[in-house]
């Protein structure tokens, strides 16, 4: 028995895949249940997927786990989710529980592109140094966004711990001044898009790498 979840688990920093780091944590503790046998989502981060033993439990075991994780579900009936189905387990389409860390890995290259992108386009930095705070930055986030934090702690790391670091990285090969600079850039381009979209774009936030709402 298979039971299809509509999720916001969309990635705003990558908007065509889902969060890897606000999903991990939910389909490693579905995962954990002796009434569950396997948990995926879905490349786009919209449906969340659990294959049960024997027959479903969303109310007194699937529903308290997404609230737990802050995370809206929406069981999908027969006809909602016969489009699921059909590409269910295929590869790059479909994420099982620690797989997800993919998906998190093509978010640290987005974050990286986007770190260096408003003030290579100013002129602020020239490409090699772009290049190089790029291959940082993405290396950066490819360490941690694939490691296990709840929805709180994930949201702490984004407007501090991770914010020092893409500082530290760019003050490393620019300076102090451009730093600050490049990084108001940054933030006023973040602005825009909140403004634009509702969302901000600082990695991992609530409103950054899934929609974390």
């Amino acid at each position: 028995m298979i039971t299809f979840y509509e999720t916001p688990l969309i990635c705003n920093a990558a908007p065509e895949i889902g969060c890897g780091s606000r999903s991990k944590p939910v389909l490693l503790a579905l995962e954990k249940h002796a009434a569950v046998k396997e948990a995926w989502l879905n490349r786009a981060g919209t449906v969340i997927a659990v294959v049960w033993k024997n027959e479903p439990l969303t109310e007194s075991f699937a529903k308290p786990i997404f609230e737990k994780n802050n995370i809206q579900f929406m069981q999908l009936n027969s006809m909602q989710d016969a489009i699921y189905r059909k590409t269910f387990r295929m590869a790059n389409l479909w994420y099982r529980g620690a797989a997800v860390d993919e998906l998190s890995k093509e978010e640290a290259a987005t974050i990286a592109e986007n770190a260096v992108k408003f003030a290579l386009e100013s002129n602020l930095i020239n490409p090699n140094e772009a290049k190089k705070i790029k291959k940082d930055v993405e290396a950066y986030f490819k360490g941690e966004l694939v490691k296990l934090r709840t929805n709180e702690e994930l949201n702490e790391d984004s407007q501090h711990k991770f914010m020092t670091a893409m500082y530290d990285i760019a003050e490393k090969y620019i300076g102090k001044e451009r730093t600050e600079k490049a990084m108001q850039l940054y933030q006023e381009n973040c602005e825009k898009q909140c403004k634009k979209d509702g969302s901000c774009v600082q990695p991992g936030t609530k409103g950054d790498c899934c929609n974390h709402n």
